[in-house]
């Protein structure tokens, strides 16, 4: 066994590329470890955003109510950044924006560019009872749901915070949102993607691209089969 200190070994080719193959393990793991941190206060966020939607609905609670909770959670955790009243606010258009009907029919339109649409005849006189319709489509709307909550957990914050503060359309907003999912677009890529208007580009040139191709694999495969079966039926 060759001494520890011998400085052949830490010239050797053998050693360094050991140490290149190590680094690289190193910063996939600090990769893999800030996606998970990003997608669990994605997560956070939305859950909070859909607890003051759902309580303002359901009882009644003002606008004020946003004050309310940012300054509680200030007090809960004065560790913690992120709970200003802008913030909250800005929670709160988080799960507004993106589990709204616009988005949600956006995306259903860009599933359907690659698959049939449930509930239509196979084949001309073919009937396909009505509960069969109402079930597909309630299914539908669950899975497409599901697939924009998993698509935002995957861009950053201050990502979302430059996005929901400049796009309107619902399809410009996925265009953007699925491009940086895909591409790793940092936040000044993306402020100079909007600016270079990059949607309206790909529109005219009819690249944008597919919604399910940002997604996680098995929610693209839940969606697609989900809506084959249907339009078998």
């Amino acid at each position: 066994m060759k001494n520890a200190g011998d400085p052949n070994v830490e010239t050797s080719p053998e050693y360094r590329q050991f140490i290149e193959d190590l680094k690289t393990r190193v910063i996939s793991a600090r990769i893999l470890a800030a996606r998970a941190v990003n997608r669990d206060l994605i997560l956070l966020y939305w859950d909070i955003g859909c607890g003051i939607v759902e309580k303002q609905q359901v009882l009644g609670w003002g606008d004020a109510v946003v004050q309310m909770v940012a300054a509680d959670l200030r007090r809960a955790f004065p560790e913690m950044r992120g709970f200003s009243v802008a913030n909250v606010w800005r929670m709160r258009q988080l799960h507004m924006v993106y589990s709204s009907e616009t988005i949600l029919a956006q995306a259903a339109r860009e599933l359907e560019n690659r698959t049939p649409r449930q509930g239509v005849p196979l084949f001309p006189g073919q009937v396909v009872p009505e509960s069969k319709v109402v079930q597909a489509a309630s299914e539908e709307n669950s899975i497409l749901a599901q697939a924009v909550r998993e698509l935002a957990t995957v861009v950053p914050w201050g990502h979302h915070v430059l996005l929901l503060g400049r796009i309107k359309s619902p399809p410009e907003l996925l265009y953007y949102l699925q491009a940086t999912a895909r591409f790793g677009w940092s936040r000044n890529v993306l402020l100079n993607q909007i600016k270079a208007g990059a949607y309206k580009r790909a529109v005219t040139e009819k690249k944008t691209h597919n919604f399910p191709l940002a997604l996680p694999e098995y929610l693209a495969e839940q969606a697609e089969e989900m809506m084959k079966r249907y339009y078998k039926l």
